[in-house]
């Protein structure tokens, strides 16, 4: 072998060696690395598993926790907090007495929750068949009931809820029902019936779970009314409205004969009495428009004495406005918006009531509360005259609290030859229609006595 070759040789076995050797060190330094990287990398899975895990955990604590709350009673928290009390002092501080009455307690409990255990299968209906009604006159409804078990339902009632009270109904295990029960009406509003529940709970009232079956009708109790002669009395009627005092060059309605002016229309030319007379007469005429009745009142406290009057202010204001609907007039009810306090200042509009018919307009004047709003009966008629056009009879309806000169005051922001009545609701006082210039003033003891006031002429 020559020594070149073994150099070369040697060349070679020391290159292999230092390839091998850089190859195993580098293998060795990725080794060390991903030994490094694996326990993070399962300590890293391991922490997102804990969070996920405490996640679901707080959820099914905040659900049991909520479950809990809504079938224990107050009488039921208190029932629990002397147990727990009772427990602790007993065993901590060695008094049986108190360790005993603790054991007696928390048997209670978990014998008064037995009765929450069971499932109710039933299939409800809620039947209201009549849902507008007048002060006075109850109606009916009705609960179907159809149960789909064949045991009895043990520690179950079934409720529905009137207003504000729940009114238990009766029923038989095993088979269809029908019970009714009665819907009072005895004042005005609007009574909320349903939801009709199921409650299961134990005697004592610690443990309640109820389950809604039904949906909730709406009852309108509508305000007292009373039929009132027709409000065309003292209007000259025809198809294209009613003639006022105002006089004009152009209009249908006939008033009488004058000397032609520079500017009258040719068209109204009479000519038999311009060739009887021998100068041009033209015709003149009453302006006519269409009946416009505005009937304006106040939700605010200082204008009504006690809800007595009140409720008498709105049967007279429903009495009217259902007449002047029946009549074909143009109904325009103006009240006072919700606005209490500082927001008076800011009011723009009244709140209109609706006079689409005579069902609307009762449905409306039912929701009304007296207090609901600061904005009396003197701003609602600036409201009104401002916001209503053509008006040609406006009612101002109020309690005794308005004196006249506040009465003869709001009637001036009407326009001239705009009829103004006020109508002053005053139970049991007698009734009286007075004249203070342009402003009559009718006084109402009782709603009948409004139509013996239309009678007498008073639109």
């Amino acid at each position: 072998m020559t020594p070149t070759s073994d150099t070369n040789t040697r060349t070679g076995h020391t290159t292999r060696t230092g390839h091998t050797a850089a190859t195993s060190a580098t293998g060795t330094a990725a080794t060390s690395r991903g030994s490094d990287r694996r326990p993070a990398r399962r300590l890293a899975r391991r922490l997102r598993r804990l969070r996920r895990f405490r996640r679901r955990m707080a959820v099914r604590v905040f659900s049991l926790a909520r479950l809990v709350g809504s079938v224990i009673t107050p009488f039921g928290w208190a029932a629990l907090a002397a147990t727990v009390v009772a427990l602790a002092v007993g065993y901590g501080l060695g008094w049986l007495e108190f360790a005993a009455a603790g054991l007696a307690l928390a048997f209670l409990l978990v014998l008064s929750a037995l009765f929450l255990i069971g499932r109710t299968r039933f299939t409800v209906e809620l039947e209201v068949p009549v849902v507008r009604t007048v002060v006075g006159s109850p109606v009916t409804g009705r609960v179907v009931l159809g149960s789909e078990g064949r045991r009895p339902l043990w520690g179950a009632r079934l409720e529905v809820q009137i207003g504000e009270s729940a009114v238990p109904v009766q029923f038989g295990a095993g088979a269809s029902s029908t019970t009714e029960f009665r819907i009072p009406a005895d004042a005005r509003g609007v009574v909320r019936v349903g939801p009709v529940r199921t409650v299961r709970g134990d005697p004592l009232g610690l443990f309640r779970r109820d389950a809604l079956w039904t949906d909730t009708v709406d009852v309108f109790i509508h305000p007292a009314t009373v039929a009132v002669p027709p409000t065309s009395n003292g209007f000259i009627r025809d198809l294209e409205g009613a003639s006022t005092r105002d006089l004009t060059t152009d209009d249908i309605s006939f008033h009488a004969l004058r000397e032609y002016r520079p500017g009258d229309d040719r068209r109204h030319i009479h000519w038999k009495s311009t060739a009887r007379t021998g100068q041009l007469t033209v015709r003149q005429f009453e302006e006519t428009r269409r009946s416009h009745v505005v009937i304006a009142f106040g939700l605010a406290e200082t204008d009504f004495r006690g809800p007595d009057e009140f409720e008498l202010g709105i049967g007279a204001a429903a009495s009217i406005a259902v007449r002047a609907l029946r009549d074909g007039r143009d109904v325009t009810v103006a009240t006072s918006p919700p606005a209490s306090g500082d927001d008076v200042d800011g009011v723009r509009e009244p709140r209109l009531v609706s006079t689409r018919g005579r069902q609307r307009l009762l449905d409306e004047l039912s929701t009304l509360d007296q207090g609901s709003s600061s904005v009396g009966l003197g701003l609602v008629s600036r409201l009104a005259a401002d916001r209503v056009s053509g008006a040609s009879l406006v009612f101002l309806v109020c309690g005794s609290t308005p004196t006249l000169r506040d009465l003869q005051s709001w009637s001036l922001r009407f326009p001239l030859g705009v009829e103004v009545v006020a109508l002053v609701c005053s139970p049991e006082q007698k009734p009286g229609l007075q004249r203070f210039g342009e402003l009559g003033v009718v006084t109402l003891g009782y709603l009948d006595d409004l139509r013996g006031s239309f009678a007498g002429g008073v639109s």
